[in-house]
């Protein structure tokens, strides 16, 4: 073969080389899909949970379209609604009243709310908490005040910085509610209670001494507590039906309420945006299980033993105050949360209001509305000079 034969068949073989690595380029599999098309390519496992599938892009590794174990952005989209137990307090607190009930304040109804019938000897996840910190040994200032508390804040209402989170517990999503704002006084101090921590603090999470506390227990606004299976009464029972809440017992340190106003809409319209977001990312993913057991016990009894806020799925149920099924961060769930919260929308009407403690059984929390009863709570928002 003479050399200029050589010279063409190399050149031949060199283009049939990048002809053929061309082909196989073109022949590789193209991954598609869409919001009601499953994802193909078989479940695998990512990022500790199951997926419909994975997408590989540039042969690196793959990319699960579930974003729930990550964050979709530098932060999860609920991060400004977490909550930790060890920064819990809050100046600004939430709860969700029926329209009835929203009436009964602005015409001068108590902030606390007539206890409910009950069997007798039945506990109030507070009442257990209570009595299990005032059991602790070696700690009578403690004790002290946690038996101090038991009779202040025999009647409280539940509420959370976070209305949403609020919205599904009591009331099915098909009744009209109506949030609550709560702003407290700046004094105003909040016992915070869990099963490693005992402790008072101030509106910024500043800490007060037990002491303080117990010479000055008038300015205990609220207990934050965390029921779960290590308040050791029946710890099976407890992951299913545990929760954590700020319990309002004393409105003299609300500085004021209201109802109705553009502050509120603007939270529940911004609440509905992030909820929103959180659901497509759920949308992407063939399943939200992680791991055998309900959401409430899992959320209850595992996640919330160690705070960790960093994935859309931590981040959310760190924003939670009490897990129940209804909070599944389902598809299906979280629509049915946001069309709850959009039929909750609401024309402004605002009203503000001091509590008017005098009238309302004092100073201590220690009934309150449930002493006076609907006709006293009435009559002492008569007096108080109604919305301003």
């Amino acid at each position: 073969m003479s050399k200029s034969t050589r010279q063409k068949s190399l050149r031949y073989l060199a283009l049939l080389g990048v002809c053929v690595a061309a082909s196989n380029a073109c022949d590789r599999p193209q991954y598609t899909y869409s919001d009601d098309v499953p994802i193909s390519g078989g479940a695998s496992f990512w990022g500790s949970v199951f997926t419909a599938g994975t997408i590989a892009l540039g042969g690196g590794p793959p990319i699960d379209p579930c974003a729930l174990d990550r964050s979709v952005g530098a932060s999860p989209v609920l991060a400004k609604h977490v909550i930790s137990n060890g920064l819990a307090a809050r100046a600004e607190l939430y709860a969700e009243v029926t329209d009835s009930e929203a009436l009964a304040l602005r015409k001068g109804g108590s902030l606390i709310p007539p206890a409910p019938p009950t069997a007798p000897g039945t506990a109030t996840p507070l009442s257990v908490v209570l009595t299990w910190a005032l059991a602790a040994p070696n700690d009578p200032k403690r004790g002290a005040l946690a038996k101090l508390l038991l009779s202040r804040f025999k009647t409280t209402r539940s509420t959370w910085p976070n209305p949403w989170a609020l919205r599904l517990v009591d009331h099915v999503g098909t009744e009209h509610m109506t949030p609550l704002r709560i702003r407290l006084k700046n004094e105003a101090w909040i016992v915070r209670i869990d099963a490693t921590s005992f402790a008072v603090v101030d509106v910024q999470n500043g800490t007060i001494a037990v002491e303080d506390a117990l010479a000055h227990p008038e300015r205990i606004a609220a207990v934050y507590y965390v029921f779960d299976d290590h308040i050791t009464v029946n710890a099976a029972s407890q992951c299913e039906t545990g929760k954590r809440e700020f319990a309002l017992g004393n409105e003299a340190m609300v500085a004021e309420f209201s109802l109705g106003t553009p502050e509120i809409l603007t939270r529940l319209n911004s609440d509905i945006d992030d909820l929103t977001g959180l659901f497509n990312v759920v949308r992407q993913c063939a399943t939200v299980d992680h791991g055998v057991g309900s959401f409430h016990s899992l959320t209850l009894c595992q996640a919330w033993d160690f705070f960790d806020a960093t994935t859309e799925y931590s981040a959310y149920q760190w924003s939670l105050s009490n897990p129940v099924e209804l909070y599944k961060p389902t598809t299906q769930n979280l629509a049915s949360l946001v069309d709850a919260l959009k039929n909750d929308r609401f024309e402004p009407d605002p009203f503000v209001a001091a509590p008017n403690v005098a009238a309302q059984g004092g100073a201590g929390g220690a009934g309150g509305a449930s002493e006076l009863g609907d006709g006293g709570s009435a009559q002492a928002g008569a007096a108080q000079g109604g919305a301003r």
